[in-house]
């Protein structure tokens, strides 16, 4: 029987992984993103749970869980039966903050999952790419960009859809779900500092070379990318975080 080639191919990238991530989860971040672009400020009341519950068409329990985890991150106060309410922020508040994204030790586990996981990934993805493969990055990357110039807060999580795109493209389904777990976690415990850190320029130019290896179609070189990638992360954040305890320490 003639090999008729994988489904992926023959359905033209319709038939793909499905990333499912946790209501909970996406609205936690979506208020997250309300609040550190600065749409909700400080001393704003967030709006009731059945008026969030309808907004986002989830459940108040799902509304209640991301609330409490906003407010485990400091970002929200519970004023009793008045509501929750956007914190204040002071220079001291933002800078304790910044300091407890930084020094989460979830992050360095994160780190070396990430290692694991996306080197491996890249590496099959620069030999099996397909071309709808391809076509997703560039456009995550062009939303990217897009995103930047208009600088919009959302911009940042596009990143992780970005390495989603590539993990996909290693056509292995156990990677694609080890890495839906890994994305929860750089959505929670990377994304909300990341955009204090980083600079939109310099994150464009480098998920455009990822693209490029797997376009080159060379796997050791792809790896070598990915891994310089993720290396650069890492000392950005620590070099973040030797900065903001050097403030710490001068107040």
């Amino acid at each position: 029987m003639a090999d008729e080639g994988r489904a992926e191919d023959r359905y033209h990238g319709l038939l793909r992984p499905v990333e499912v991530r946790s209501a909970t989860d996406v609205t936690f971040e979506r208020l997250q993103t309300l609040i550190m672009s600065g749409r909700l400020k400080a001393g704003d009341r967030l709006p009731s749970e059945p008026e969030l519950a309808r907004a986002l068409k989830v459940g108040r329990s799902t509304v209640r869980e991301a609330k409490k985890a906003l407010m485990a991150q400091g970002l929200l106060v519970s004023r009793g039966k008045l509501g929750a309410f956007v914190t204040a922020p002071s220079a001291d508040s933002d800078l304790r903050k910044l300091l407890g994204f930084l020094s989460d030790p979830t992050l360095q586990d994160l780190h070396e999952a990430r290692q694991i996981v996306e080197v491996a990934a890249i590496r099959l993805a620069a030999e099996r790419a397909t071309a709808s493969d391809i076509a997703e990055m560039r456009g995550t990357i062009e939303r990217l960009k897009a995103g930047f110039e208009r600088n919009e807060p959302e911009v940042w999580s596009l990143m992780v859809d970005f390495h989603r795109n590539i993990v996909k493209a290693s056509s292995n389904q156990v990677l694609v779900s080890i890495f839906d777990l890994i994305a929860r976690l750089i959505r929670l415990h990377q994304v909300p500092f990341y955009q204090s850190i980083a600079d939109p320029q310099s994150e464009l130019r480098s998920h455009q070379e990822l693209l490029d290896v797997v376009e080159q179609r060379s796997p050791e070189a792809a790896a070598t990318a990915m891994m310089r990638h993720l290396e650069d992360a890492e000392r950005l954040r620590n070099a973040a975080l030797e900065n903001a305890e050097g403030r710490d320490d001068s107040t």
